[in-house]
């Protein structure tokens, strides 16, 4: 969220919605352009005290900002846009959203190695690897950690990395690595987490879905799926 301090008008809270519209589309439009990333919709962001609401195109993200609730008595020049802008982002949630990749299970078995804890050396991978990172640093796992699937064990080894029922995740199964990739994921997100998959249904079979569908469903966060799939009506995630 950008701070605005600093910007004068005669009237601070049309100015703060004003310049808020114009720096957050700005950062927006500044994380899609370097990779190139082409996006095309709508959303629409409650922040209780004001609504977001955007608009993504091939030329950058547009935004504009309706003020449900607005500060009393604000005196002009830099005091009052620091009380505008103290007023809208005090009590501010801001919760960190964890990303899982459409291509999960190839970046768990190339990187799986950088998955368990470590005591002296940083574990997971340079920030610079973009989602690689994110994704692989948001399930790291401390030594001696253990779980199941599908009747088979996934077990830590602090040199080697993951491995299933004795196998290197490398050597794994893509079906059983996308199970794992979402099952860890879900696992090491907390309570109050915004958790994004992409192509959740991706190598699996209606039977694999009816399995992931339920544990979806236990998941206590935000869960959000970018999918073309339609997951069976009696489940009770939201989409």
């Amino acid at each position: 969220m950008p701070r605005l301090y600093g910007i004068t008008s005669h009237d601070p809270i049309e100015t703060w919605r004003r310049n808020f519209e114009s720096k957050f589309g700005s950062i927006l439009t500044s994380q899609v352009e370097p990779g190139r990333i082409k996006l095309e919709g709508q959303f629409s962001l409650d922040m209780e005290k004001f609504i977001i609401r955007g608009k993504a195109t091939e030329g950058g993200v547009s935004v504009s900002v309706e003020l449900l609730k607005k500060p009393e008595n604000v005196p002009q020049g830099i005091r009052g846009m620091v009380e505008v802008d103290s007023f809208y982002f005090a009590d501010l949630k801001r919760p960190k959203p964890l990303f899982v990749p459409g291509s999960k299970d190839g970046i768990l078995a190339g990187f799986h190695r950088f998955l368990v804890l470590q005591a002296e050396n940083a574990s997971g991978v340079p920030k610079t690897l973009g989602i690689v990172s994110e994704f692989i640093n948001s399930i790291v796992l401390p030594h001696g950690y253990s779980t199941t699937l599908r009747g088979k064990r996934l077990t830590t080894d602090e040199k080697e990395g993951l491995f299933l029922d004795g196998e290197p995740l490398y050597n794994v199964d893509p079906k059983l690595l996308s199970l794992l990739s979402m099952s860890l994921a879900l696992e090491m997100s907390s309570e109050d987490s915004i958790l994004i998959i992409e192509d959740p249904e991706a190598h699996l079979d209606k039977e694999d879905l009816r399995e992931l569908t339920e544990l979806f469903a236990r998941f206590k966060g935000t869960l959000i799926l970018a999918t073309d799939y339609e997951f069976p009506s009696e489940s009770s995630i939201e989409l």
